[in-house]
């Protein structure tokens, strides 16, 4: 649940702090003045970089400015707003440079992948760790200020138990039942229907789909997962093991403190071994206050380019 707004008077000189949780679906700010105090917050639509630098700010402003309109502020205020981003795709630092000097409003910006701020929020700054199992998964560990990836490379080569690995499993189980190579399920039936019990409409939708269209097909495996149907169930203990898996390597890194995140992780948490949940815990924040956690650090913000006539605009 989102921080209620706090109006307070502003000084002219005090200045703002921003957090970006830009993200593949949508795009999420906070707006807080130098206390801490949450002023405002705002919404737009895919912030991911892969899409291409631009569009990602396009995304960031939009949202940006809802939440600047609904702390009751001008947009001036954002040339003394120190902005701290984290975005799906900033996996290089070629890509972060090209965000830091891309013309931007801001007093300075800090970036980092929409998973790190997600740990830095989860655990305070503090050590601990995250497991992202959405429509793809990522593992992160903060360790001693140093962060630690696992895995989170891409579908279909990475994101193993997410939603979408689980939907490509399931179209190619239900390609082989139809082909006779595996026996059918009430799943794989009812999965193969909705092709029309045509496996060329099934290559030509591959062909045009994304992740999350992989990912769609969760509701239909949990559904008849609780008809016991063998598929199904099958699929949701390997989901649960690859989980297990990324557990195992998050722990090696050194830490002893998890928070799960994401839609399908209240699907698998249940299937884990009593060994596995006993390292979870419940996130102490969201990506939006590990933003503001990164662009507190002086040493984190950039400001390399501010064009502050758009801060004006």
């Amino acid at each position: 649940m989102s921080k209620q707004p706090i109006l307070i008077q502003q000084s002219k000189k005090q200045p703002y702090f921003l957090g970006v949780d830009g993200g593949g679906t949508s795009c999420r700010v906070r707006l807080c003045d130098s206390e801490g105090n949450t002023l405002g917050e705002g919404y737009s639509g895919s912030a991911n970089v892969r899409l291409g630098v631009e569009t990602s700010y396009r995304s960031i402003l939009e949202a940006t400015h809802h939440a600047v309109s609904n702390a009751g502020l001008e947009r001036g205020v954002l040339i003394k707003t120190h902005a701290g981003m984290g975005l799906a795709g900033a996996i290089s630092p070629a890509i972060c440079s090209e965000i830091i000097n891309y013309p931007h409003p801001f007093a300075s910006v800090a970036v980092e992948t929409d998973a790190h701020i997600a740990c830095l929020g989860a655990h305070q700054g503090k050590n601990g760790g995250i497991l992202i199992l959405g429509t793809g998964s990522c593992g992160v560990a903060l360790v001693d200020g140093h962060f630690h990836n696992i895995g989170g490379w891409g579908f279909p080569i990475s994101d193993q138990g997410s939603g979408a690995w689980v939907g490509l499993e399931l179209l190619r189980y239900a390609l082989q039942a139809h082909d006779k190579v595996v026996p059918s399920t009430a799943l794989s039936s009812a999965l193969i229907n909705q092709f029309n019990n045509n496996p060329a409409e099934i290559v030509a939708w591959m062909d045009q789909s994304s992740p999350r269209d992989y990912g769609s097909f969760m509701p239909l495996v949990v559904e008849y997962a609780e008809q016991n149907d063998a598929l199904a169930r099958g699929l949701l203990r390997q989901a649960a093991a690859e989980a297990c898996k990324l557990l195992a390597a998050l722990r090696a890194c050194g830490v002893t403190r998890i928070s799960l995140m994401g839609g399908v992780s209240s699907i698998v948490k249940p299937l884990l071994p009593v060994e596995d949940q006993s390292c979870l815990v419940a996130p102490q924040g969201d990506a939006m206050d590990g933003a503001l956690l990164l662009i507190r650090q002086p040493d984190k913000r950039q400001s390399t380019f501010s064009d502050n006539s758009q801060g004006e605009s």
